[in-house]
């Protein structure tokens, strides 16, 4: 049964910037300028040769975390997917969740898009400065509402993160049905993951908090049936945002999904890593001859914690592992569902994880988080994942969640960005393919247009003026996986809270801004060292001068501050 608590709210308009789109109710239902029309709807025969759009995408998800990518998670479904379509071992997102999802939702990069920073900056060279706002700001058209204008129902259930306000969320934006997360993860039960009090959620336009028998994941997954079951009868395509938040932080299960993991981790974080390791050199993700990674700095050693400390670092690994599994069973249920329908084979599927997994242990040092967990919640042993208790699974864990590549979330290194993606589409797609051509975040929504048979917009959307989409579709290289989409000379970057990265071709810039004083710019030959454990910035010094004369265009062409 389901049930939820109704919170006032009020809607504002608060920002100067959105002052047209307030007085119209938001993007979503603002009048179309005479000068540029709302892009029509196709004919009702290319409708029905269009196919529905299903966008799923996990959070914190590292790249070794699928059995398809060499996981011991059970992932049947997921990896059911991906055989009988394409895995695209090549797929960038950004640094952390909402930076990537601005890349998703406006097909360019997310300083334009309104997320060079995550929350509201107080750098004073930031603060108030468009690209900053914190949101998916009005400087670019959002792919909802241009998949809506091109004749598609569009649904969004799970972490939106892109405003917290109705006239920055979801439906603003051109989600039609919706039930979002608003303030970025929580999982099992009604406690927020954020601070004190009951985590927020929106759905449609009203605010509301959930009871304790709510988890995340089933929930979006049926609200998401229900959005499309209840539209099956006009006949339109749908186009279907399933932005789940697991395994993101903190680690909450069914106590039943936990319990099939018992044991699975007893023998450490390094034993995982190494199982993981071995298993991608099967299965090509990572060369015959690489070595394995070194272990993270200043973290202790399996073998040096003591029995009580190695029972608690498993069952974090267990509960971790349940939430991969139920999100596979899960993603399942939509797919049972689209078979039942008939639209399974009629539905393009894209899967994506929007960043590394968590290394960081933010719930011990974030001092307001720090507190809140001292308040909610219940961290002995016998209640860890449950909806009361509040733990993250750390640095160690996370390298066995990456494998193949350093470091992770929150930094440009490929263990941050470089992220488990495949697409699904019989009509297009013969099964069992593998893609290892470069495509990023921002090809998605050109990509979505072109399945659509429907044009971006060129410079003006609804009356105001828009950024061009950066982003090219990658379904040439679907259709021939030997095609690339973006060609040696194109330079793509990557920027959040002073770490930065810059791929060219088979060469990456990157900056580790947690080396603070001592970070000076890397350079790597991804090609031939995709763990980045040469630095050849001291060797390849023309190369470097003109990877960092690239990175400055970057820099002034996305509007970075400073």
């Amino acid at each position: 049964m389901r049930r939820w608590k109704t919170i006032g709210y009020a809607i504002v308009c608060v920002f100067s910037a959105m002052a047209a789109s307030c007085q119209n109710g938001g993007e979503g239902n603002a009048a179309p300028s005479a000068a540029q029309p709302v892009v029509q709807a196709p004919s009702s025969n290319a409708k029905e040769k269009r196919p529905n759009i299903l966008l799923i995408v996990a959070d914190d998800l590292g790249y070794a975390d699928l059995g398809v990518f060499g996981s011991e998670i059970p992932t049947p479904n997921m990896d059911a997917l991906a055989k009988s379509g394409m895995l695209l071992t090549n797929f960038y997102a950004h640094m952390a969740c909402s930076p990537t999802r601005a890349m998703l939702m406006s097909g360019t990069d997310s300083h334009i898009a309104g997320l060079g920073v995550m929350n509201p900056s107080n750098d004073p060279a930031q603060k108030g400065q468009p690209g900053y706002e914190s949101y998916l700001n009005f400087r670019v058209a959002s792919m909802a509402n241009l998949m809506k204008d091109a004749g598609y129902h569009t649904y969004m259930t799970g972490k939106w993160h892109l405003g917290a306000t109705v006239e920055t969320g979801p439906r603003a934006r051109g989600f039609e049905k919706s039930f979002v997360s608003i303030d970025g993860a929580a999982h099992l039960g009604g406690l927020s993951w954020n601070g004190p009090g009951l985590a927020p959620y929106r759905d449609g336009e009203e605010m509301v908090t959930v009871d304790d028998d709510f988890y995340t994941t089933r929930f979006y997954t049926e609200r998401m049936i229900d959005y499309i079951d209840a539209d099956r009868a006009d006949d339109k395509p749908f186009f279907a945002y399933l932005a789940y938040t697991a395994p993101h932080w903190p680690l909450q299960a069914p106590r039943s999904s936990i319990e099939q993991f018992k044991g699975w981790y007893d023998d450490g974080y390094e034993a995982l890593y190494k199982r993981r390791f071995a298993r991608m050199k099967e299965l090509g993700f990572v060369s015959a001859d690489a070595e394995e990674l070194p272990p993270v700095e200043g973290q202790p050693a399996w073998e040096d914690l003591t029995a009580e400390e190695q029972k608690t670092e498993a069952r974090k690994m267990e509960i971790y592992a349940a939430m991969v599994s139920d999100l596979d069973v899960y993603i399942g249920q939509v797919v049972d569902y689209l078979k039942s329908i008939g639209e399974y084979d009629n539905t393009f599927i894209f899967f994506m994880s929007d960043n590394g997994p968590e290394n960081q242990r933010r719930d011990l040092t974030n001092e307001a988080i720090a507190d809140w967990v001292a308040q909610c919640c219940d961290n002995s042993y016998e209640n860890l994942g449950d909806g009361d208790s509040y733990v993250m699974y750390g640095p160690n864990w996370a390298r066995a969640s990456s494998v193949a590549f350093y470091r992770a979330k929150s930094t440009g290194f490929e263990g941050g960005i470089h992220v488990p993606a495949f697409v699904r589409y019989p009509a297009m797609i013969d099964g069992g393919a593998r893609n290892d051509q470069f495509i990023t975040a921002m090809d998605v929504l050109p990509t979505f247009m072109d399945l659509a048979d429907a044009e971006l917009p060129n410079g003006a959307y609804r009356g105001r003026t828009v950024f061009p989409v950066k982003g090219s579709s990658f379904i040439a290289t679907l259709q021939d996986p030997k095609t690339q989409i973006h060609d040696s000379s194109n330079a793509v970057g990557w920027e959040l809270y002073g770490h930065r990265a810059l791929r060219r071709g088979d060469w990456k810039l990157v900056w580790d801004a947690a080396k603070a004083d001592d970070a000076a710019w890397e350079l790597y030959n991804i090609a031939e060292d995709p763990q980045e454990q040469n630095d050849l910035s001291d060797v390849e010094t023309e190369r470097l001068k003109t990877m960092i004369s690239l990175w400055r265009t970057y820099h002034e062409e996305n509007g970075l501050r400073p």
